[in-house]
This record gives C-alpha cells, sequence and structure tokens, in this order.
C-alpha cells in the first residue's frame, strides 16, 4: 500500500496546484476519484465474465477509486463493453508480418482488437487498453485511428499513472518557482522555449486566477492574464 499511499499524496498535492486544470485532460476528472470497487466485488466480476483482471490494476480500482484522474483524459471507469469476443492473439493481429515480435509499433485492423478493457483514451482515437481474456491477459495495449498498435512489454499501469502524476508535478512546480523568482515576460519565453505551450493557462491556473471561457481572441487572453498576473503579484 506504500505506493498507493505516495500516489495519492501526489494526486492532492496536483489538485492544489493546478486549481484550474490546466494539465491535459484534467478538466474532465478535475483530479478525483470514482468511489472504489471492493476486491470481492472485482473477483465476482472476474468470475461472471470469465475475464481476468490485473493484479495492478484491482489494487488502484480497490483502493484509488473506479477510474477519474490520471493520464490522458483520465482512467476510464470499469466497463466491459469490449471484452467480447475474446482477444484474437497478437500474432493474429499482426499476422501480415513475417516477424510479429520485432514490430514495436505497426498497423492492424483495429476493428478487429477486442478482449480488452479500456484504461486511458488520449483523443484522436488513441487510447490504452488491458487484455482480459486468453492467454495474454493482464498485458497492455496501445493503437489509435490511423490503425498503429503496439503491446506493451508487462503491465506498467502502475508506473504510468506515477509517471503522469511526476510529470504534472515537475512542470507546475518549475513555473511556480519561476514566478516567485522571474518577471513575467521571462516566464513565458522560458516555457514557450521548452515548449510548454499551455503555459498561460497554467499561470492562470496556478495564481487562482478565473480561467476565460467562451470564445475568446489570443490578444482577451494576454490581457486578462496580464491583468489577474498584477494583481496576483501586488
Amino acid at each position: 500500500m506504500g505506493r498507493i499511499t505516495t500516489i495519492q499524496t501526489k494526486l492532492d498535492k496536483l489538485r492544489e496546484l493546478d486549481k484550474g486544470f490546466s494539465i491535459f485532460g484534467s478538466g474532465r476528472h478535475q483530479y478525483r476519484m470514482n468511489p472504489p470497487i471492493s476486491l470481492e466485488k472485482l473477483a465476482e466480476i472476474e468470475r461472471k465474465n470469465n475475464i481476468v483482471l490485473a493484479e495492478q490494476y484491482k489494487l488502484i480500482m480497490s483502493t484509488l477509486g473506479n477510474g477519474g484522474a490520471g493520464c490522458g483524459y483520465g482512467l476510464e471507469r470499469l466497463n466491459l463493453d469490449r471484452v467480447s469476443p475474446p482477444y484474437p492473439g497478437t500474432d493474429y493481429l499482426l499476422r501480415n508480418w513475417e516477424d510479429p515480435k520485432k514490430i514495436d509499433y505497426d498497423m492492424v485492423e483495429t476493428e478487429e482488437i477486442s478482449g480488452y478493457i479500456r484504461l486511458f483514451n488520449f483523443g484522436c482515437g488513441m487510447e490504452y487498453g488491458m487484455i482480459v481474456t486468453g492467454k495474454e491477459s493482464g498485458s497492455m495495449i496501445f493503437f489509435d485511428v490511423d490503425d498503429r498498435f503496439q503491446k506493451l512489454n508487462g503491465f506498467p499501469l502502475l508506473d504510468m499513472y506515477e509517471d503522469w502524476l511526476d510529470e504534472s508535478l515537475t512542470v507546475l512546480e518549475r513555473v511556480w518557482d519561476k514566478l516567485h523568482s522571474m518577471s513575467f515576460q521571462e516566464v513565458v519565453d522560458s516555457e514557450w522555449e521548452a515548449k510548454n505551450f499551455s503555459i498561460r493557462d497554467m499561470i492562470l491556473s496556478l495564481i487562482g486566477a478565473p480561467m476565460l471561457t467562451g470564445s475568446y481572441s489570443g490578444n482577451d487572453l494576454k490581457n486578462h492574464l496580464n491583468r489577474e498576473y498584477r494583481r496576483w503579484k501586488s
């Protein structure tokens, strides 16, 4: 449970820092988790549906919650609509290639992918899933709308989750430190150089200023940000 406690602490910190939900996808889940599912209930779901859920997945579902905060648009709530028919097998999906084991990313017929549970949705047809049927149960897969496909080594769910937390906290804390040691323009310029193109929304979020909603221009955002930054600084 030590790692789950660490993840929860980081999640609380992220919610505290990113008041306006400037990290990609966070506006949907707002760094909150749904109520958890007991291990007994998860075992019942496995038994009734003849599926196998990875241990890391069950750990998150039974402690942190049944979906909510996470990378992309968040960790998906448990949904069984893709578990049937059974997973056809990675070799079958990559059957048009001479040696599938040497392929990291390649084209497949994504409509043939089944026997899995969706984990993360990154938009634009990109998603990560967990195989729950057949001999490859417990493995993680990635595919997108362009028919790219990858079977990941092992089941790095906790690693992915904590990497997302660490990366999000790193950029937010970096900007927060800069706001206290650099001029406004230096902060913006340095973050643009670092390819942080969400920097304006991030500053508003960190200083607790209201985010602009509806349609607005770049100048509207710039003027709003300058006004709110001066108010915060004073």
